[in-house]
């Protein structure tokens, strides 16, 4: 465990960058309690998951701009959320690109779609570069202030090293429940 974490101090910023590049809760959330343990900085790790976000969105919205033909053909099974996302677009405006940063499985397609519309796309750097920061602060720092929970449970699974296992396997319980329900209401929903 000692190892992993040492790792992570190493490569956590890097590989958090990368990560965010597609949106990267899971980044951010596990450099909030990398924080509260004292192997990173929270703020520097919120600046960076930031970034990283800005740049990944900006990208796919100036591809899909300047690549449409290209972009499209990889996308072909995704065209109903690209859809839905331009009818939220201009039912929505400049606020979808707000709350796009926290609907999962919509945050990757709305910079899409916005390249494949007539939004502007300068209106649309900064509107998402603000996005980002908010996003990266809020994310971010419920991390840090939620890992006290983590923290905690680590601590009980170094105490008690038998409990690791069943853990483990009710945390893939609990996981597999929670995306079959999301992907089931996401299915009603296309």
């Amino acid at each position: 465990m000692q190892d992993i974490i040492d790792s992570l101090e190493q490569w956590g910023y890097i590989l958090l960058f990368l990560y965010s590049l597609g949106g990267g809760y899971v980044g951010l959330i596990t450099a909030g309690v990398m924080s509260a343990l004292g192997k990173m900085d929270l703020f520097i790790a919120i600046f960076v998951a930031g970034v990283g976000n800005m740049i990944g969105s900006s990208a796919l919205a100036y591809l899909a701009r300047y690549q449409k033909n290209d972009i499209m053909a990889y996308l072909s099974s995704h065209k109903r959320k690209i859809a839905l996302s331009q009818i939220w677009l201009k039912k929505y405006g400049s606020l979808l690109i707000f709350f796009s940063k926290y609907l999962y499985g919509i945050k990757t397609i709305v910079p899409l779609a916005i390249g494949f519309s007539r939004f502007d796309l300068k209106i649309f750097f900064i509107l998402n570069a603000i996005a980002c920061a908010i996003w990266a602060i809020i994310v971010g720092i419920c991390g840090h202030y939620a890992s006290n929970g983590v923290i905690l449970f680590l601590e009980k699974i170094n105490a008690h090293p038998y409990i690791m296992p069943f853990a483990f396997l009710c945390f893939g319980v609990i996981l597999y429940i929670i995306i079959a329900q999301v992907s089931k209401k996401a299915k009603k929903t296309l």
